[in-house]
This record gives structure tokens, C-alpha cells and sequence, in this order.
């Protein structure tokens, strides 16, 4: 792989065209939602794998873990030593997938036959990056107020296909670019158990897209994200956003972050919400932001105080 990417560009997009196999990754630490990786395994050809991270201590691992999933050679089952993190699951899939393409999934996605096909031209095409449109499918039919679409990204979800941008719930990257060039997902970024932080993925793409990839979204096709009650809440939502502007100052970028959070909130969105009310979710989300990035400036100023009596 290594090899590969060090080849000039032209190069690399010939070896592409006679290598159409693609590694797909499922990081999980949710075994009940394991299942929905059959729809990856089902899409599968001959030249494809799938790697299924299981983010648990092995104690933890109930038996039988993974039987949902077809009896394939291709089908791998990796067992992290513990709860690590997203990032380092992604991260370990980097390390030990076949393929030049791997496709990042979800443990709480589905995708069609179709979406996979559809990645699977774009990335033989030359393309480094692939996204497609994320869409989510609410198991309550009770409409919530504060959910006009500005929140969406907070599920992992896009609610507008003209702005929509790959994100980590349903992406293809350059694995071979990015083990040639050292990029790995920020572990600091990565969600741990209900510590929520984010923006590993798109920190990712930045650094691969700098590496000379190249990024296409495909709004023709879709992966469905399949939202729990609970990430309907209120609640969880405020705690998403607060998590957001903590990830957003270790990333240096709370300031333009805010800007962006407040753009979202107050934009027009699926359900369609009044002025006011889309006003109202601004400044409730926007603040939630804030307040998680000032806890980050004063956590990181209690570390180094620490560090320094020390």
C-alpha cells in the first residue's frame, strides 16, 4: 500500500482501475447494533473485505458476537483490548485493511447496494475521498421543536444535499495515501463511550485533502442513520454541542466554529421553523458551544497548572 502511494498520481489512478476491491470498516461498542453491518456484508464482491472493530474489553463481548454477520473469509472481526475510542478503531482499521479504498461505516447506518456501487466507481475514478448524503430515519413520528435541521449535524446527518460534505458515518478515504503520509484520526477527537467529542473525521479529511486527495460528494445516493430516541433528546442534543465547542478549541477553531453553529441554527431546515423559533435554537445551541469551549480553555489551564506545581 505504502508502495502505491508513493507513485505519481497518474500512476496511482491506473493501479485503481484494476483494483475495484474495497476494505469497509464497522467500529463498534454497541453489539446490539451490530446488524446493521449486514447490509454492508450483503454488498460485498469477491474483492472486498469488511472489518468489523469491536471497541469492548473481551469481557465485555457478548458470545456469539458477529453471528448476524455472513460466514465469509472476507468478514474479520477485530477485538480492541478495551473501550479506546472511535478514533483508534478507525485508526486500526487504517493499519490492517487490504484494499487501497476503505469505506468507513457507522454502526448505526444502513447503505444500498447501490450507495456501495456508487462509491465503489467514484473511488476507481481517482477519487480520494468520497461522502454521500446521510439521511435520517427517526424511529418516533413525534416531531421535536428543537429539531428543525440546524441540530441534524449533531446526529450525523446532513439537512440540505447542497451543502452537504463527507462525513464519517458513511465515507470512503485513500487508506494507501494516508498510511504513506502518517495521517491518522486524533484519538482527542474521537467519541469514547459519552464523552462526545467530534471532528475527527473531518480533521482527517482536511490533513488527506492537503496530502493531494481529491473530494467528492454523491447526493444521488444515500446511507440511512438510524437515530435512537435517546439522541432525540433535548438533553443530549445540549450535551453534543457542548462536547462540539470543547473538540472545536482543541482543534484552534471555537471562533469560526461558533460563526458556522450560529449559521446552521438559524437556517431554514426540513421542518420548516419559524424566525423566532430558529432564532431561539441558535442562541440555545450557539451558547452550549461557547460554554463547552470555555470548559475546555479552563480545563487545559487547570492541566498545565498541575503539570507545572508538579
Amino acid at each position: 500500500m505504502e508502495v502505491e502511494a508513493a507513485l505519481p498520481k497518474a500512476a496511482r489512478d491506473t493501479v485503481r482501475v484494476f483494483r475495484t476491491g474495497l476494505s469497509f470498516a464497522v467500529c463498534t461498542n454497541r453489539p446490539a447494533n451490530l446488524g446493521n453491518a449486514v447490509s454492508v456484508a450483503r454488498a460485498l464482491r469477491e474483492s472486498d473485505e469488511l472489518l468489523v472493530v469491536v471497541d469492548l474489553a473481551p469481557e465485555e463481548v457478548p458470545p456469539g458476537l458477529g453471528g448476524e454477520l455472513p460466514s465469509l473469509s472476507r468478514v474479520r472481526i477485530l477485538q480492541n483490548p478495551g473501550n479506546s475510542g472511535l478514533s483508534y478503531g478507525r485508526n486500526r482499521a487504517l493499519e490492517v485493511c487490504t484494499n487501497v479504498t476503505l469505506v468507513f461505516v457507522d454502526d448505526d447506518v444502513t447503505v444500498s447496494a447501490a450507495t456501495v456501487e456508487a462509491i465503489r466507481v467514484a473511488c476507481n475514478e481517482g477519487t480520494g475521498i468520497v461522502g454521500v448524503l446521510l439521511v435520517p430515519r427517526f424511529r418516533s413520528a413525534r416531531r421535536r421543536w428543537w429539531l428543525s435541521g440546524g441540530q441534524y449535524h449533531y446526529l450525523g446527518v446532513h439537512h440540505r444535499a447542497d451543502s452537504a460534505s463527507p462525513w464519517g458515518a458513511c465515507m470512503a478515504v485513500d487508506a494507501a495515501l494516508a498510511s504513506a503520509r502518517g495521517i491518522r484520526f486524533r484519538e482527542d477527537l474521537g467519541r469514547r463511550r459519552r464523552r462526545l467529542q467530534s471532528g475527527d473525521d473531518t480533521t482527517f479529511l482536511a490533513e488527506l485533502r492537503a496530502a493531494g486527495a481529491s473530494q467528492r460528494i454523491l447526493t444521488h445516493v444515500s446511507a440511512t442513520h438510524h437515530i435512537s430516541p435517546e439522541r432525540e433528546r433535548l438533553s443530549y442534543l445540549l450535551r453534543r454541542a457542548w462536547w462540539q465547542g470543547r473538540s472545536e478549541r482543541r482543534r484552534r477553531s471555537l471562533l469560526s466554529a461558533l460563526h458556522k453553529e450560529w449559521r446552521r441554527n438559524v437556517g431554514t431546515g426540513p421542518a420548516q421553523a419559524t424566525f423566532a423559533l430558529r432564532y431561539t435554537l441558535g442562541v440555545l445551541f450557539v451558547s452550549a458551544v461557547a460554554v463547552g469551549g470555555l470548559s475546555e480553555v479552563l480545563s487545559a489551564s487547570r492541566g498545565r497548572e498541575s503539570g507545572g506545581s508538579g
